[in-house]
């Protein structure tokens, strides 16, 4: 029996529409699962359970962004951002304390320690031999005061969290001679994070990787003009990192501690410790 010809139009089309959607299932897998995807998901795996999030990008991308810190590494070397959330330092960072520095006596910024400690070892336990330089968001330049990167470029390069800048203001509500900085919110945590670190894998490159750029979770000129004004103003408000809900939300300790200037953070662990070694001799009687 001889069907009409229309029907097998039908099935040749519906043919090539199948062979296109698997076509693009299969490039989106391809291009969704390079190298530098590979590397970022293996730390953001390692990292996640102490309270740090990965995500990749590539030096090329950010020089585009990056106005006036480069990074001088061939443009498709692979790259891997690291922010910290609440969690880092109400779980973790009690933890790593406890177990690295219970007297308190190294002196230096306790939460950069706690990171230093999870970065080497995530590089040396997941990578043991490969050639990684880690460079720290407190790190600064040799010859200058300039950081050694900018930690929000990174971020936005690997799509973690939009770069909000004074300068998308169209109609902005300050002199144009004051200074203005801007600041990075997450779709994810809004405000309520810190880059940490980046980590750049110096033997590994990646020619397929395609740019995605940030979520803008600040939608409008209103939003963004009152971000810029909080930030600008008193910054330890966290009015401005609750410019986009979030359930992630930093601890009052953990606000404290971070809007308390560096030299005079001590007291501050020592009560987290104290409240932390209390629920520890509280599960010992259970």
């Amino acid at each position: 029996m001889t069907l009409p010809g229309w029907i097998y139009i039908g099935i040749f089309v519906h043919v090539i529409i199948a062979l296109v959607f698997i076509s693009s299932l299969l490039y989106y897998h391809y291009k969704s699962n390079t190298v530098a995807v590979q590397i970022a998901t293996k730390i953001d795996k390692y990292l996640k359970e102490f309270g740090y999030d990965a995500a990749p990008f590539l030096p090329e991308w950010y020089n585009k962004l990056s106005t006036i810190v480069k990074l001088d590494y061939p443009p498709n070397t692979v790259c891997v951002v690291v922010l910290s959330n609440a969690d880092m330092f109400d779980k973790t960072l009690p933890c790593y304390i406890s177990e690295h520095d219970p007297e308190l006596k190294k002196g230096t910024d306790c939460v950069d320690l706690c990171t230093k400690h999870y970065m080497t070892k995530a590089v040396e336990e997941l990578f043991p031999g490969e050639d990684v330089d880690i460079i720290y968001d407190w790190e600064l330049q040799t010859n200058s005061r300039l950081p050694k990167i900018n930690m929000s470029t990174a971020g936005h390069a690997a799509g973690q969290a939009f770069y909000n800048r004074p300068e998308e203001i169209s109609t902005p509500t300050w002199e144009q001679t004051k200074k203005m900085f801007g600041c990075s919110i997450s779709p994810k945590y809004s405000g309520w994070f810190g880059y940490r670190a980046v980590l750049v894998f110096k033997n590994h490159q990646d020619d397929t990787i395609q740019y995605l750029p940030p979520h803008d979770a600040v939608e409008t000129q209103e939003q963004k003009t009152k971000l810029m004004e909080c930030i600008n103003g008193d910054w330890k408000d966290p009015a401005w990192r609750d410019i986009v809900y979030t359930d992630k939300r930093y601890s009052v300790e953990q606000l404290d501690y971070f809007n308390t200037l560096p030299a005079d953070r001590i007291p501050k662990v020592k009560v987290l410790m104290d409240t932390y070694n209390e629920g520890d001799e509280s599960k010992k009687e259970l």
